[in-house]
């Protein structure tokens, strides 16, 4: 279902490791398990990134990092909404009813929503400690990263049936 899986930046598969569903139906458990070590790896993996691909002065960086900190605490909620969703349709692809799938899709717009309405929050806070060149910057690194990890959680879901 491309609505739950557009910019959900919940796990980050390797090249050896892969989510892709076998002929039964995916054990949810199993893919949230690995979602979340997914995740707690991403996170590192993404400020690693960020700090070799932003540069900030000393100043600029003691203002950014904790507003960095912040969003990203913030974003994590919304990839925990995220992550119920496409744990929620993994144990019933199959068996989707129309009114069923009309909720993940709509519930999944709304996460979209949300999540852009807290770039738009963060980006005017980023602003006021560092030029908005750089903020821009960060918002192009993450959603680079974050089209990276759609891409992979996407190929893994399987369709619905």
């Amino acid at each position: 279902m491309i609505a739950l899986t557009g910019a959900c930046a919940l796990a980050q598969t390797s090249e050896k490791t892969s989510l892709a569903p076998s002929a039964e139906q995916p054990d949810a458990g199993n893919l949230r398990a690995f979602i979340e070590l997914a995740r707690s790896d991403l996170k590192t993996q993404k400020t690693l990134i960020i700090a070799e691909n932003l540069p900030l002065t000393e100043e600029q960086g003691v203002e950014f990092w904790p507003l960095h900190r912040e969003y990203e605490a913030e974003l994590s909620k919304l990839n925990d909404q995220k992550l119920a969703l496409i744990v929620r349709y993994s144990k019933n692809y199959e068996t989707l009813t129309e009114k069923e799938a009309a909720e993940l899709a709509n519930a999944s717009f709304d996460i979209e929503v949300k999540k852009t309405d807290l770039k738009r929050k963060y980006f005017k806070r980023f602003q006021k400690a560092i030029p908005a060149t750089k903020a821009a910057r960060f918002f192009q690194l993450e959603n680079q990263i974050n089209l990276a990890v759609d891409l992979q959680v996407a190929s893994a879901l399987p369709l619905i049936k």
